[in-house]
This record gives C-alpha cells, sequence and structure tokens, in this order.
C-alpha cells in the first residue's frame, strides 16, 4: 500500500513540475488580441507537425516489418 502511495505522489508531483508549458507559446497566446484565432491554430498546427513527425520516421525505418506483419495478419483466417 505504501509503494501505491508513493507511486501517486510522485506522478502526480512529476506532472506539476512539466506542467508549466512553454513560455514563448504562454506569451503569444496573451499578447494576442481576443478575436484573433489565427495564432491559436498556429500554435494547433505546430503540435500536429511535431507529434506526426516521429511516426512519419519511425514508419520509414521500420516499413518493411510492419508491412510484413499487416500482411501476415489479413493472412491468418
Amino acid at each position: 500500500m505504501k509503494k501505491v502511495a508513493v507511486f501517486i505522489i510522485v506522478l502526480f508531483w512529476s506532472m506539476q513540475n512539466f506542467a508549466q508549458g512553454c513560455s514563448t507559446c504562454r506569451a503569444q497566446i496573451e499578447s494576442a488580441e481576443g478575436s484573433d484565432l489565427s495564432v491559436g491554430n498556429g500554435l494547433n498546427t505546430g503540435i500536429y507537425i511535431l507529434m506526426g513527425v516521429p511516426y512519419i520516421i519511425l514508419f520509414l525505418l521500420f516499413r518493411k516489418q510492419i508491412i510484413g506483419f499487416v500482411k501476415d495478419f489479413r493472412a491468418t483466417p
């Protein structure tokens, strides 16, 4: 029981440390006018790009294994 409590405390403590966010992004959003949604949309697009690029790179590196796995999976009755 003690281990679970320690794990939960460490989990929430680490989340608090990493929850500050990027100061540049925060400054951009705070300085934007209320009706200007292009700043937020630009940040969202950047986040999507940063999130997607590693998956594309991994697919390019392991494409033969992935395609072989899919073929084997489809061949299984």
